[in-house]
């Protein structure tokens, strides 16, 4: 990546943004291009704009759903649960409702850091403070290693059948 070229071509560098935010980048341009963007301003406030354009345009990435009283969400595709996604951002939002009940199902989340858990633990705190329960649906090996290592799933009950997810919130 021609860091020149960035600043030369604004082409270039739409072309890039885009590419970036549609995951379309091998590691190592990844790599030099958030380097670069988190070192200029210019360009950062460039990316954080289309993203949000994006955003705008795009679908919800949290799905949500009712299985009778339980409020079930879901992200729409791949996902990170990580600082200044808009995954994360999403999920803030849709916890917002006074629900009792909440299965997060977490199967499609690729990605996931110190403020996605810390998300998670918030979204847990809500629940109760409403007399409720939130528990977890299909984290992915990754998620489910950082739940084990940060002892979260001592906190969150965690299953990896949506049957028996929904079941459990019957059980005292």
């Amino acid at each position: 990546m021609d860091k020149m070229q960035i600043h030369e071509n604004p082409l270039f560098r739409e072309e890039l943004i885009r590419d970036y935010l549609l995951k379309r980048l091998d590691a190592e341009t990844v790599e030099a291009f958030e380097s670069h963007y988190l070192s200029c301003e210019e360009c950062f406030e460039e990316l954080r704009a289309s993203q949000m354009l994006m955003a705008g345009l795009g679908q919800s990435k949290v799905e949500a759903r009712r299985v009778e009283d339980i409020l079930v969400l879901q992200f729409a595709g791949p996902a990170q649960l990580t600082r200044q996604s808009f995954e994360l951002q999403e999920l803030q939002r849709a916890f917002q409702q006074p629900d009792t009940k909440v299965l997060i199902d977490l199967g499609r989340v690729t990605k996931i850091d110190s403020a996605g858990l810390g998300q998670l633990m918030a979204c847990y705190s809500h629940a109760v403070k409403n007399q409720g329960m939130l528990k977890l649906l299909n984290p992915t090996a990754e998620v489910r290693s950082l739940l084990r290592l940060t002892k979260i799933d001592s906190v969150l009950e965690t299953y990896d059948d949506e049957r028996q997810a929904l079941g459990s919130f019957d059980r005292p």
